[in-house]
Formats: structure tokens, C-alpha cells, sequence
């Protein structure tokens, strides 16, 4: 009788165990991989110019929006950097006023680059701003944007304010009341598209990073994903890329598997010149893009840290608490003001539901080491989040939430 060989029976059984595995976890966890063993993922670090267009009208009489034009000034600028290594999302938004050179156009902004030269001169224009390479650009008509929010069922953000008028050059009815709503397509393009307030265009920045953050938890959410096949029929309608069909795809399965806390939204620092352009000091633009690649920076202390303390608990007080609390252990502190939730919820205008029993940790400038050290400081288990959505003044701003009450102290303390 012929002896049975059991060490093959059992290597197949091993090979086809670990096989169906690697099937079902890719098919239902994918984020449970590696990302470089998920089938049709990126297997190397890529950065991608994402640039949304203005509005562009025909010459003919009447002057009608052209839906498919992809030659305006560039509304949204973002640099996106995919990295597999480190499963990371980065991305870096830059203000459409930021002050740069266009060969032969002199000083600009940079919003100017896609109407003069399409989007090969405005990633040259990006690239060399940023001093980094860029693998690919991303142009979306502004209906696109509209299209993707009706097909995925709205956006749900939280609107800061009363934000009423009429954008002309859109042809746009923008009127939208404070509080949390999901937004419809045309809805969306008002939020991120508005601009009368204070900050002007970074306002408009800030707004878009909400909108962003927002539309990455409505995408990564599973029952979203259905919606990606007519997703990928719209993007051949209102997007212009050098990248084909199976490159998007690639870049769509990997972002929808990075962990929410592998994902950073920053906008690139600078400061308001004369003439209200946004200007960017070199050393800054270094150590946002070496952050942007991964790379290390200075190990932070806590005078260098400038802190904004936003107020958004249910105790009066507690944001002059906090301050003098972290003023106390050498942090400069440039601001406290209650949140835009407390002071909608002040002027009766909210319900107290979006006030937070936990602390957030906002890091404005791409400086997680600096928000990983004030929360050490604050001792609270608050969530970091890396995005410029905080105070424009600071380089962390700390949004106290009831979780501060008992380690603020107890003293009675008007205001904020």
C-alpha cells in the first residue's frame, strides 16, 4: 500500500489557506495589507497637482459658462502626496493668491498659471514654488465638483456662519444658514467658493479644508463605494489628467483604505503683503514639504509653539483658563475666543450638539510634533488632527472641550 504524503497535502493546504486570506481580506479589509500586497494599489510614493477651475465662458453673445472648459484661473490648488511606504495621505493647499513667477509673466498669482499655460506650466510654476518634483496633475471642471456631490447623496459639514450673496462669476445663489447640513452639488460649490469675510481667500481656504475632510469621510465610507463606477464615468466628462483609466483607479483604491489618522490636510503657510496676495517665507515652504515626504523636523518646545484656544465646551470660562494653564508651562499664547459652535449656540442660534465633551488638537502647519507635545501638556486623550481649520495666527490651536473642565482648574472665570 502506497504511503500517503502528508508534508505535500499539508504545504497545499497552507498555500491555498493563505491564498483565500489574502482573496478575502483584500476583497472586504483591504486596509488590514500592506499597502504594496493590495492587488491594483500604488506600490511607490507619487504626488499629484489637483487643480479645480474657475468658471470659463464662451466668447459668443450671451457669454455661457462653457461646462467642459479646463483653461480658467485655478480656484482650488492642492499638492497630494500618496505614500504606500508609510500609508499616508498628505495634502497641501495652496492659496490662489500666493505670490509667485511665471516665466515671462513676471510676479503672479498662482491662480494665474493654469489660464496662461494650462496645467503643465502651473504644476512647473507649483514645483518650482514648492521645490518638488510632482508625478501628475488632476484638473476639475467646477460642475464636476457639483455632479460628484448629487451622485454620492450631499456633503455633510458644519457651516460656521451666515454666508448670503451672489457670485456673479459663477452665476451662483449662495445661501446657506450656520449650523450642520448636508449639502447638495450646487450647495457645495457656494461653501467652498465663498469669500466676504475677513481672511478673504484663506477663509475660502479653510472652508475648502472642512469641505475636504468632510467629503474624505463620505468617500471612505463603505457605502459610498458604490457610487465609484458613475464617479469614474463623471471624472471622464469634467476631469483633464496625464494619467489613464487604471492610474485614477489606483489612486481611488489606495486613499479609500488609509486610516483617518493617516491622513493630513495643511495649507502652506505665509502671511498677507500689502496688497492682500498671500506671501510664503522659503523657510517655511522647506519645512512643509519636508513634512509632506515624511521627513523629521527640529524637536519642538514649547515657547516656540504660538497657541489659539477656541472654547468649544460647555463651561463659560474655560478657554482663559486653559490659556493661563499653558501660558504657565512657557507656550505663547496669540488668541482665545469661543468657537464658531459656541458663539452660533450664544446668539441662539444652535443647539449646544455641536459642542464636544473631547479636546482636539489642531496642528495649523503641518507640525504634528508641535500638537503631539501640547496635548502631552494638556494630559487629555484629545484627537490631533493635522489642517489649517484653526486659528490663522497660530502654528497650534487647542479647541478645549469638556474633557479640560477638571484639569483647567476650578476657579469661576468670566468670558470665554
Amino acid at each position: 500500500m502506497r504511503s500517503i504524503n502528508w508534508s505535500f497535502y499539508f504545504v497545499v493546504a497552507a498555500i491555498v489557506g493563505i491564498v483565500a486570506g489574502y482573496v478575502l481580506t483584500l476583497l472586504f479589509r483591504p486596509g488590514l495589507l500592506p499597502p504594496i500586497l493590495r492587488l491594483g494599489g500604488l506600490v511607490e510614493p507619487t504626488t499629484v497637482l489637483l487643480l479645480g477651475t474657475d468658471v470659463v465662458y464662451n466668447d459668443g453673445p450671451g457669454k455661457k459658462a462653457d461646462s467642459a472648459a479646463f483653461s480658467g484661473r485655478s480656484d482650488t490648488i492642492l499638492v497630494a502626496r500618496l505614500d504606500p511606504i508609510r500609508n499616508s495621505i498628505t495634502v497641501l493647499q495652496i492659496p490662489r493668491d500666493t505670490q509667485v513667477h511665471i516665466s515671462g509673466y513676471g510676479t503672479q498669482k498662482v491662480n494665474a498659471a493654469n489660464a496662461i499655460g494650462g496645467p503643465l506650466a502651473a504644476r512647473h510654476v507649483v514645483s518650482e514654488l514648492l521645490g518638488l518634483p510632482i508625478n501628475h496633475f488632476v484638473v476639475l471642471n467646477v460642475q464636476g465638483l457639483v455632479k460628484a456631490v448629487d451622485e454620492v447623496g450631499g456633503v455633510t459639514v458644519q457651516v460656521p456662519k451666515r454666508m448670503q450673496y451672489m457670485d456673479w462669476t459663477a452665476k451662483l445663489k449662495i445661501d446657506l444658514e450656520p449650523g450642520w447640513h448636508t449639502l447638495t452639488g450646487n450647495q457645495s460649490m457656494g461653501f467652498v467658493r465663498y469669500r466676504h469675510d475677513a481672511l478673504g481667500d484663506i477663509g475660502r481656504v479653510q472652508r475648502q479644508e472642512l469641505f475636504m475632510r468632510a467629503a474624505m469621510d463620505k468617500a471612505l465610507n463603505p457605502e459610498s463605494w458604490s457610487h465609484l463606477p458613475k464617479l469614474m464615468d463623471l471624472s471622464r466628462q469634467f476631469v483633464y489628467t496625464d494619467m489613464n483609466e487604471g492610474d485614477l483607479l489606483r489612486l481611488a483604491n489606495f486613499v479609500r483604505v488609509v486610516p483617518k489618522k493617516n491622513q493630513q490636510l495643511v495649507m502652506l503657510p505665509g502671511n498677507f503683503s500689502g496688497t492682500g496676495d498671500w506671501v510664503c517665507d522659503e523657510s517655511d515652504i522647506r519645512q512643509v514639504v519636508a513634512r509632506l515626504l515624511g521627513q523629521d523636523w527640529q524637536k519642538p518646545i514649547s515657547a516656540d509653539v504660538r497657541l489659539a484656544i477656541e472654547n468649544n465646551s460647555h463651561y463659560q470660562g474655560l478657554g482663559r483658563r486653559v490659556a493661563r494653564m499653558m501660558q504657565a508651562k512657557g507656550y505663547n499664547v496669540v488668541v482665545v475666543k469661543d468657537s464658531p459652535s459656541r458663539e452660533m449656540l450664544l446668539r441662539g442660534q444652535g443647539t449646544g450638539a455641536g459642542l464636544a465633551d473631547r479636546t482636539r488638537i489642531i496642528a495649523q502647519r503641518a507640525n504634528p510634533q508641535e500638537a503631539e507635545l501640547v496635548k502631552a501638556d494638556l494630559q487629555v486623550n484629545g484627537e490631533v488632527v493635522t489642517a489649517s481649520i484653526g486659528d490663522i495666527l497660530s502654528s497650534v490651536t487647542i479647541v478645549a472641550g469638556d474633557d479640560l473642565e477638571p484639569i483647567a482648574g476650578s476657579e469661576t472665570a468670566a468670558g470665554r
